[in-house]
């Protein structure tokens, strides 16, 4: 049998080739998976293993909460609601809107995000002549600042499951970093906008704005305090999807595609495959392997739980792909057996989130750079500041407790 160590290491490896050879993310962690059960433990101990996550709570309960949240989202792009909110936007003041459009369409988790809130943007962009890599970087900056700790992100629902820690536990934590991507993103974002005045369409504010987006976006808006109040989000996803179809009297076609979109099968497959590698780490011992190692030869956990993240972020560009590799490798740092090491589950999100707004492969960044015909090369200018200062708070923070 294969070094522990040297089995992950290999693991990784692997998954990154197969990324890079353009594998769907589950199969290729699916692949890592029996990398390590096969270099490191009798074979007939894998079909065990698999079988085992199979029918695990956890595992259960995470494509319970994670279907949840999808078919949420699709079923509030069914019914308008999505734009709805867009609507919504155009009636308050351009630079505002600017901010608040890709803000508030970032509130619900859907792929390519971007592209919804930049056509949203696109005739105020126009008349505001904002540079297509300007307004790439606006749209796609303030699309994803909840993702670093809104939990009806599956990546941040996926860091509660991988680690046993509680969801409101782990929102707690990361919220800091929504507040900092914020005010870091406004700053920089304020610069760019502060000479610039938009054309006036002629149309007026009518009616309630505060009643329209809350009507828009109610969902959301219920699911977060319930998960701080610590409601379990295997109850209260669910609960919230009823209330909707309920609320927007769904019909059976309505409910019938956004619960298709929720129950993907790739999806599912990619969650179960997460899980199984979790398993697999913790049952072979690779993870604690590999933290003995780098304690021997010195290396400081600072550098791991930065660049394992960030590298595994940039090659995916899934928040989700990130956690579902890295975060098992991560455990000993994270999970101790006093208790969740929040200042190490910080830097190690906020430095995998760093990777995926970088990533050339990201949905959003490059869909929303081609609708708006932006060189991707130029809108790297303006991604690149904002993301070092956030990047080195997450680190201060981190030496500082530690």
């Amino acid at each position: 049998m294969l070094n522990p160590s040297l089995a992950l290491l290999a693991s990784i490896a692997g998954i990154l080739i197969l990324l890079r050879l353009r594998a769907h993310p589950g199969l290729a962690i699916f692949a890592g998976s029996l990398i390590i059960s096969l270099l490191v433990l009798p074979p007939r101990f894998t079909p065990g293993f698999m079988l085992q996550t199979l029918l695990d709570y956890q595992t259960l309960r995470l494509l319970a909460i994670i279907a949840s949240a999808l078919t949420l989202s699709r079923l509030m792009e069914v019914k308008g609601m999505l734009t709805e909110l867009a609507a919504s936007m155009e009636r308050i003041g351009p630079k505002l809107a600017m901010h608040l459009t890709p803000a508030v369409i970032g509130l619900v988790p859907m792929p390519a995000g971007a592209l919804v809130s930049g056509t949203a943007l696109q005739d105020l962009v126009k008349r505001m002549g904002l540079t297509p890599e300007r307004a790439t970087f606006i749209n796609y900056w303030f699309r994803h600042i909840w993702e670093f700790s809104l939990p009806v992100y599956p990546a941040i629902i996926m860091v509660s499951v991988v680690l046993s820690v509680q969801l409101s536990s782990v929102v707690t934590t990361l919220l800091p970093m929504t507040a900092l991507a914020t005010a870091i993103g406004a700053a920089s974002s304020y610069r760019i906008l502060k000479l610039k005045k938009a054309q006036q369409t002629g149309e007026k504010s009518s009616g309630n704005i505060g009643y329209s987006l809350l009507r828009a976006s109610w969902p959301v808006l219920l699911l977060v305090p319930l998960i701080l109040l610590g409601i379990d989000a295997v109850i209260a996803f669910p609960a919230t999807l009823a209330l909707l179809a309920l609320q927007q009297r769904a019909k059976r076609a309505e409910l019938k595609e956004a619960l298709k979109y929720g129950l993907g099968p790739k999806i599912l497959f990619f969650l179960y495959a997460v899980m199984l590698y979790k398993t697999i780490i913790e049952g072979s011992g690779t993870a604690s392997a590999l933290f003995s190692d780098m304690q021997i030869i010195g290396l400081p956990a600072l550098a791991i739980l930065a660049a394992l993240p960030f590298l595994i972020g940039f090659a995916t560009g899934a928040s989700i792909a990130f956690v579902g590799i890295a975060f098992p490798l991560l455990v000993p740092f994270i999970a101790s057996d006093p208790g969740t090491n929040s200042y190490a589950l910080l830097l190690a999100y906020t430095s995998g989130e760093a990777g995926v707004l970088l990533s050339p492969v990201h949905l959003c960044l490059i869909l929303s750079a081609e609708y708006f015909k932006a060189r991707l090369a130029k809108v790297y200018r303006y991604i690149l500041p904002p993301l070092l200062p956030i990047g080195a708070v997450a680190v201060a923070i981190y030496l500082i407790a530690a």
